[in-house]
């Protein structure tokens, strides 16, 4: 049942006394996992300060993580996330009550997704944000939780010091969206790598990125000590791709796989004993997710076409 009306509306309007669902959705297909992660945050917060029940829907809107012939018959949210209240699709379309959300912008968490007020903690929002985590309501399949574990355990040892790094390439690097922030260039990250992992004292430290080309620099560079997901990488096509997140791999089950993939390195790096990132919402997430990081850092280059760094 795909809408096409963006604007929040109601769908169903029965007996006041009965339960308000509240459809959270996101358009356009091009919008990356974890873009979509804050957005439902966003989504959850406002359902719950107005008494509805806020249910995600990834099934009957094309995403990059649902294979086309699935639409409308599996929810993509739900291969990696439990729905907020844990209550489903089916329970809520058939419910009296039903408000599609908006699904272009939404408020998110302030006061913007990449801020650096909100990452470096100069006001109250990102604890204000963390507690929607810290309640469940985001919260990661228990059985790929477990997966993330085992291979957690097998990246790392008990005595590892651990700098979680997060970079982003392709289409933040090559589009450059007017107001999405800079990336740093490889060899500053490296330089910047280097000293925290001194400074902190860690040995090793956990790359999370969808560039090759920004892998193959700290392998060259750190050997051993810069440790990665064993996934697979897609080609990113500036005359052709509009966004990294609609970029396929030639394998089976492959919107599946990429936001497995996705989930996993943000779960990893929330893990660590420091932080490192680029501002992007995958940063953003992270920091949301991972409260207890002895240090953190975030590139602060300003925004394509921006004067101000915010």
């Amino acid at each position: 049942m795909f809408d096409k009306n963006i604007e929040e509306h109601y769908i169903k309007r029965g007996d006041p006394s009965k339960p308000t669902y509240y459809i959270c959705r996101r358009i356009p297909d091009t919008i990356g996992l974890f873009s979509k992660y804050i957005i439902i945050m966003g989504h959850v917060r406002y359902a719950l300060s107005n008494g509805w029940i806020p249910v995600v829907d990834m099934q009957n809107y094309p995403n990059s993580y649902l294979a086309p012939e699935k639409v409308g018959k599996e929810n993509s949210w739900e291969y990696y996330f439990e729905q907020p209240l844990r209550v489903g699709l089916e329970t809520a379309y058939n419910g009296e009550n039903v408000i599609l959300s908006r699904a272009a912008k939404v408020k998110l968490p302030a006061p913007g997704n990449n801020s650096m007020r909100l990452l470096e903690k100069t006001n109250n929002a990102l604890l204000e944000w963390q507690m929607l985590v810290k309640l469940g309501l985001l919260k990661v399949k228990s059985e790929l939780m477990e997966e993330i574990l085992t291979i957690r355990e097998k990246l790392f040892s008990p005595t590892d010091r651990v700098i979680g790094l997060h970079l982003r390439g392709t289409d933040y690097l090559v589009r450059q969206i007017k107001n999405r922030p800079i990336p740093p260039p490889n060899e500053f990250a490296a330089v910047t790598v280097r000293a925290k992992l001194k400074e902190w004292r860690c040995n090793k430290f956990f790359l999370a990125t969808e560039d090759k080309a920004i892998v193959d620099v700290f392998k060259e560079n750190f050997d051993d000590s810069c440790v990665i997901l064993d996934k697979e990488y897609a080609n990113f096509d500036p005359k052709k791709d509009r966004a990294r997140s609609v970029c396929r791999i030639d394998r089976e089950n492959d919107y599946f796989l990429q936001g497995k993939e996705y989930v996993t390195d943000m779960v990893l790096l929330s893990m660590c004993n420091a932080f490192i990132g680029a501002r992007c919402a995958g940063t953003t997430a992270v920091a949301l997710m991972g409260e207890k990081f002895e240090n953190t850092y975030f590139f602060n280059l300003g925004r394509y076409g921006a004067i101000s760094l915010d």
